[in-house]
């Protein structure tokens, strides 16, 4: 019975405190449910206005579909992974139509929000170095495809640990085609050293794609040969 009064006298004490400390969980847990509902509803309302522009641009109705995404991005309706993937898409548009400048700010603003997001980021950071490459801007697409094969490239070329399923796994598809850019950039702004060095990389870890081997074997000729003559 002392134990049983000794319980009453606490909750006589203590019981405010408990009904307290109850009523603050429940508040965490329906707050918590609650966020979680308004966050399921506002990817949905997210993917529902960018669904119309994305089936324009399926459509291949680009003049409309621009016009949808940048009146999103611009109302500030979209946040996160929707908003990246809205810049990401019109950036993609602004570059078909020659609109570098436009693109570039767009592309940026893509690699911005991209988050944990792998393929919406290394499209965004692949469209930073196009544009690069379009401007002429040889040497800071050199820095963009640099950073974008540290970031994305796994593969070393290790036939042996490729064979037994130990090689590293790209994050990404286009990292041999990022280095190819990378290689024809070497070339451009005269650095054949450079161009030569990525080439045979690129010739290593990727010449199990035919169509990597041949412009690579192609553009190795022509590195090789102009060395030559320079030599003479």
């Amino acid at each position: 019975m002392a134990g049983q009064n000794d319980l009453q006298d606490f909750l006589k004490e203590n019981g405010s405190k408990l009904i307290a400390a109850l009523a603050v969980i429940v508040l965490i847990v329906v707050g918590v449910t609650k966020y979680n509902e308004m966050t399921k509803a506002k990817v949905a309302a997210e993917a529902a206005a960018l669904g119309k522009a994305m089936t324009l641009v399926y459509a291949g109705e680009n003049s409309k579909a621009l016009v949808e995404l940048e009146t999103l991005i611009q109302s500030n309706s979209l946040s996160g992974l929707s908003l990246a993937k809205a810049s990401l898409l019109a950036a993609n548009i602004k570059f078909q139509n020659g609109d570098f400048d436009g693109a570039s700010v767009l592309f940026d603003k893509a690699v911005a929000d991209a988050g944990s997001a792998t393929l919406i980021m290394a499209a965004a950071m692949h469209g930073q170095a196009a544009v690069s490459i379009e401007k002429k801007d040889y040497t800071k697409a050199i820095s963009q495809l640099e950073t974008f094969i540290a970031k994305f490239g796994k593969r070393d070329g290790d036939l042996k640990a490729r064979y037994s399923q130990e090689e590293g796994i790209d994050l990404v598809s286009t990292v041999s085609d990022a280095m190819w850019k990378l290689t024809l950039c070497y070339n451009e702004v005269g650095n054949k050293d450079k161009a030569k060095v990525v080439a045979e990389k690129l010739l290593k870890v990727y010449g199990d794609k035919p169509e990597v081997a041949a412009k690579v074997a192609s553009l190795l000729k022509t590195v090789k040969a102009k060395a030559i003559f320079k030599d003479l």
